[in-house]
């Protein structure tokens, strides 16, 4: 590849990190948290913190405004979830300075440095859920964008199922399920946007990537 092309790649990536939800594209193979080949449902210990934040964030469902604890949030992916963190006083942006991109991104590797990252097929509640591929954040026509959007888990039910809240791009707050169980069932929520490309699948559990226990950061 020329130095011109390379030139207009990069530019291309870094427009995309600096737009909504938007980061800069993958290989759509990678899974850097892969799931266990071996799992079963064990009912997960439920902190109080925990608790609030699922039985909060269950309240958001359908606000035209994101205010908890008289903290307004912005109405967007990553502004519902520090909004259902926020009924347990957890501060999600709290490190946002210490890293470049947009606020997926950014909530992404605070819990990564924190060693809170995990692939499971039953979550706990409270966990946030990040997605890859939702959207064709940087434009070109392809699949193979990561870190595009992130939700909460409300709940987990034995057969694999996940209630879990996030900003819908045209709903707004809403909740809905996926199973990573039965990734390919019809009843797993569609999550990637219309108009995008086709790409590596198109539901929730399909896109997922990784959860994060974000009610365990340091100094939270």
């Amino acid at each position: 590849m020329g130095r011109a092309l390379l030139g207009a790649a990069a530019a291309a990536i870094v427009a995309a990190a600096a737009a909504g939800c938007a980061t800069a594209p993958r290989r759509p193979a990678e899974r850097l948290f892969p799931l266990p080949s071996v799992e079963r449902y064990e009912p997960a210990a439920v902190s109080e913190a925990q608790r609030l934040i699922a039985e909060g964030g269950r309240t958001l469902a359908g606000k035209k405004a994101l205010v908890v604890r008289g903290v307004s949030y912005p109405l967007d992916c990553t502004g519902l979830v520090r909004a259902a963190y926020g009924f347990a006083s957890i501060d999600l942006a709290r490190r946002f300075d210490d890293y470049a991109g947009n606020g997926v991104r950014r909530l992404y590797e605070t819990l990564r440095d924190d060693g809170l990252l995990y692939a499971v097929r039953y979550p706990a509640p409270a966990d946030l859920i990040f997605w890859d591929d939702t959207y064709d954040a940087d434009g070109d026509g392809r699949p193979g964008d990561e870190l595009t959007h992130v939700g909460v888990v409300l709940s987990v039910a034995p057969d694999g199922s996940v209630e879990y809240l996030h900003y819908h791009y045209r709903l707004g707050p809403v909740i809905e399920r996926m199973n990573l169980v039965r990734p390919d069932d019809p009843s797993n929520a569609t999550l990637r946007m219309r108009g995008s490309p086709d790409g590596p699948g198109t539901n929730a559990a399909q896109l997922f990537r990784v959860f994060g226990k974000g009610y365990l950061l340091k100094g939270s």
